[in-house]
């Protein structure tokens, strides 16, 4: 059976990006609590970094991950800029990234631009998330928290999103979405 890690990003004494009172944590957190329940309910098995607004340092959450030997990592973000300027969404992967994670990635990219976000591209990070996990890691940057129409549709479309991101998740996965639920093995889809 495979395992995806969800890793919402910051937490605890780290809000991330912060923009009128909007904390970048508290986002990834529902967006990410909202995805392990839509992944679960096609039984996939969810670890995830954190559940609550706690604090999780960087190495222990690639470690948490690398403990429950994920299939597949994705970190979840809000990103941010100048005020109003920039918008989008955009996902990191390792430059030395395995394949898997850059074909997740660019699922998740065009998943997420089909719902009207900027397409910012798939881009390569050393970020230690994505360094340090043994998985097919990648780290989804989802629209600018600092940008009023991202912010909106991250608010309106916010299940959408979620199926977008759990349908990437299981469509990488080789997984139906089917009535039958999930069908295929980790071993099937690679």
């Amino acid at each position: 059976m495979i395992r995806i890690g969800l890793d919402p990003g910051h937490g605890g004494r780290d809000p991330g990006a912060v923009y009128k009172g909007r904390k970048e944590s508290d986002d990834a957190l529902a967006l990410s609590l909202a995805v392990v329940e839509a992944l679960r309910s096609y039984g996939v098995m969810v670890g995830e970094s954190r559940t609550t607004d706690i604090f999780v340092p960087l190495q222990q959450r690639a470690r948490l991950s690398n403990e429950r030997e994920d299939d597949y990592v994705i970190s979840i973000h809000r990103n941010a800029f100048e005020p109003e300027t920039a918008q989008g969404v955009e996902t990191y992967v390792h430059p030395k990234a395995d394949p898997h994670a850059v074909s997740l990635a660019q699922r998740i990219q065009n998943g997420l631009r089909d719902l009207g976000f900027t397409d910012r591209g798939v881009k390569m990070a050393n970020f230690q998330v994505l360094r340090e996990t043994q998985a097919p890691a990648v780290l989804v940057e989802v629209g600018f928290i600092d940008h009023t129409k991202d912010n909106l549709r991250f608010d309106t479309k916010r299940e959408r999103i979620v199926e977008a991101l759990a349908g990437a998740i299981l469509e990488q996965a080789g997984l139906s979405r089917g009535v039958g639920r999930v069908e295929l093995s980790l071993d099937d889809a690679i």
